[in-house]
This record gives structure tokens, sequence and C-alpha cells, in this order.
């Protein structure tokens, strides 16, 4: 049985990967530096909530279409040889998507149950949102990728530049080559 060796992840993979990485860090800094700043009683707050909560159902329809074209195309070989790094990547890899996901419900339930956010017919927003389980959730899954995510950039610097196996050339556009190989 023969399978297929490529040089790099494809094309709309790389662009998706890199997309989404703008988008999660921008919604993450949003949270984490406007909106928990923000009084709940400023006018404004309401329409960057607004925006901070497309941004996240942007984030799990792009989610969706990266997570099945990871999982239908061919990706390159694992870098490290070692049995036990190769796990941890592939964890934190799809440790990532789960938590992406779980934040992204965790968001939209909370959008739900605050009344007003989507309607705009003038409720006031309630005092705290902490008072929401979900919320809660939402906070402390916030923290979670943003710490994997630090760790994700810290491990592929190191491949970069310490390891110097090229890891960037995988996940950044070029010259792809495909190659059969058997089993």
């Amino acid at each position: 049985m023969s399978a297929v060796l490529v040089s790099r992840y494809q094309p709309v993979l790389v662009a998706l990967h890199w997309l989404l990485a703008l988008m999660i860090i921008g919604l993450l800094c949003l949270g984490f530096f406007v909106l928990a700043n923000m009084p709940n009683d400023d006018p404004g707050k309401l329409e960057i909530l607004v925006w901070h909560m497309a941004g996240g159902m942007f984030v799990l329809v792009l989610t969706i279409l990266r997570l099945i074209i990871r999982l239908a195309s061919a990706r390159p070989a694992a870098v490290t040889r070692s049995l036990l790094l190769d796990r941890l990547a592939l964890i934190a890899h799809y440790g990532l998507y789960v938590i992406v996901f779980l934040m992204i419900a965790t968001g939209w339930y909370t959008g739900w149950l605050i009344s007003g956010v989507f309607a705009h017919k003038g409720e006031v927003l309630p005092n705290s949102f902490a008072v929401f389980p979900s919320f809660q959730a939402h906070a402390v899954l916030a923290t979670l990728l943003a710490s994997l995510i630090a760790v994700h950039i810290a491990a592929a610097l190191y491949h970069q530049f310490v390891l110097k196996d090229g890891i960037f050339r995988r996940i950044w556009f070029g010259q792809r080559m495909v190659v059969a190989a058997e089993k």
C-alpha cells in the first residue's frame, strides 16, 4: 500500500492557520484588554461585545473548515522522530481545537443568556458577567488557550531557531512536493 508524503501543508490550510492565529489572538486581546476593563454600563461595550461574538462565530466556521481539510489532506511527516514529542505535539494541536470549540460554545451560551446583546433594544447589560457559570468557564478557557498558544509559539521558535529543522517551511506558502512512498 502506498502513502503520500508532502513537504508542506496545503496552501488553504496554511492560509487558514495564519488567519485563525491572527483572529484568535485578536479576540483574546479584545477580551482580556478591552472588554474585561470596560464597565458593563459603558454604552460602547455592547457594540464591541457584538463584534467579539461575531468574530467568535467566524472563527468557528473557519476552524471547522480547517479541521475538515486537515483530516482529509496529506500532511508532512512528523519532525521530531521522538514518539513522546510527536504525541505531545498531536495532543497540543488537537487540544487547541478542543479549547477553541469550548471557548466558542461558552461564549455563545453566555451571549444567549444575556438579554439584549444582539437585539439592541436598549436593555442594560448585567453588572457583571461573572454571575454566569458559562462566562466563568469562558474566562478560564481563555487563559488556558492563551497559555497553550504561548507554548505553541515557543515550541515553533525552538524548532526553528534551536533545532533548526525548518518547521516554518511546513506551515508557510511555497512549492509543495508530493511524493508517493511505500509503507
